[in-house]
Protein backbone atom coordinates (compact mmCIF):
# COMPACT_ATOMS: atom_id res chain seq x y z
CA UNK A 1 0.00 0.00 0.00
CA UNK A 2 1.38 3.19 -0.74
CA UNK A 3 1.33 6.92 0.95
CA UNK A 4 -1.44 7.53 -1.26
CA UNK A 5 -3.78 5.21 -0.24
CA UNK A 6 -3.05 5.38 2.88
CA UNK A 7 -3.83 9.33 3.04
CA UNK A 8 -6.68 8.42 1.52
CA UNK A 9 -8.13 6.05 4.07
CA UNK A 10 -7.28 8.36 6.75
CA UNK A 11 -8.99 11.02 5.34
CA UNK A 12 -12.24 9.06 3.99
CA UNK A 13 -13.74 9.01 7.63
CA UNK A 14 -13.49 13.00 8.66
CA UNK A 15 -16.26 14.08 6.24
CA UNK A 16 -18.37 15.09 9.13
CA UNK A 17 -17.38 17.96 10.85
CA UNK A 18 -17.61 18.49 14.49
CA UNK A 19 -19.75 21.43 15.99
CA UNK A 20 -20.20 22.83 19.45
CA UNK A 21 -23.19 24.02 21.58
CA UNK A 22 -22.25 27.12 22.76
CA UNK A 23 -24.47 28.37 26.08
CA UNK A 24 -24.00 32.56 26.56
CA UNK A 25 -24.91 34.26 29.80
CA UNK A 26 -28.06 35.55 30.21
CA UNK A 27 -30.57 36.80 32.68
CA UNK A 28 -31.83 33.89 33.85
CA UNK A 29 -32.15 32.15 37.78
CA UNK A 30 -28.77 29.97 38.00
CA UNK A 31 -30.80 26.70 39.23
CA UNK A 32 -33.20 27.16 36.26
CA UNK A 33 -30.20 26.90 34.06
CA UNK A 34 -28.63 23.77 36.17
CA UNK A 35 -32.12 22.11 35.42
CA UNK A 36 -31.99 22.49 32.38
CA UNK A 37 -28.76 22.00 31.37
CA UNK A 38 -29.17 18.51 33.28
CA UNK A 39 -32.52 17.85 31.48
CA UNK A 40 -31.31 18.66 27.74
CA UNK A 41 -27.39 16.87 28.32
CA UNK A 42 -28.45 13.69 30.74
CA UNK A 43 -24.62 15.36 32.47
CA UNK A 44 -24.75 15.12 36.44
CA UNK A 45 -25.25 18.46 38.48
CA UNK A 46 -21.17 19.06 38.87
CA UNK A 47 -20.81 19.28 35.51
CA UNK A 48 -24.02 21.75 34.68
CA UNK A 49 -23.00 23.86 37.51
CA UNK A 50 -19.86 24.24 35.85
CA UNK A 51 -21.21 24.65 32.43
CA UNK A 52 -23.23 27.56 34.56
CA UNK A 53 -20.63 29.01 36.15
CA UNK A 54 -18.22 29.39 32.94
CA UNK A 55 -21.50 30.73 31.24
CA UNK A 56 -21.49 33.18 33.86
CA UNK A 57 -18.21 34.48 34.94
CA UNK A 58 -16.89 34.26 31.17
CA UNK A 59 -19.58 35.31 28.90
CA UNK A 60 -19.96 31.92 27.16
CA UNK A 61 -19.57 28.04 27.43
CA UNK A 62 -19.43 25.17 25.49
CA UNK A 63 -22.43 22.87 26.50
CA UNK A 64 -21.36 19.76 24.21
CA UNK A 65 -19.06 19.33 21.02
CA UNK A 66 -20.56 16.47 18.43
CA UNK A 67 -22.28 16.10 15.52
CA UNK A 68 -24.86 18.84 14.29
CA UNK A 69 -28.15 16.78 14.52
CA UNK A 70 -27.54 15.43 18.15
CA UNK A 71 -26.22 19.25 19.42
CA UNK A 72 -29.75 20.49 18.00
CA UNK A 73 -31.93 18.21 19.92
CA UNK A 74 -30.08 19.43 23.34
CA UNK A 75 -30.39 23.01 22.13
CA UNK A 76 -34.19 22.41 21.56
CA UNK A 77 -34.74 21.69 25.39
CA UNK A 78 -32.45 24.57 26.11
CA UNK A 79 -34.58 27.19 24.06
CA UNK A 80 -37.68 25.74 26.09
CA UNK A 81 -37.07 28.16 28.38
CA UNK A 82 -35.25 30.62 26.28
CA UNK A 83 -31.83 30.04 27.29
CA UNK A 84 -29.25 31.86 24.68
CA UNK A 85 -27.86 29.49 22.96
CA UNK A 86 -25.60 29.09 19.87
CA UNK A 87 -23.92 26.27 17.41
CA UNK A 88 -21.02 26.72 15.68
Amino acid sequence: MGIKELEKEIHFGDTDELHRLVLFNSNHFYDDVITQLQKATGYDIIQCEQIAIIAHTKGKAVVKSGEIEELKQINSVLKEINLVTEIV
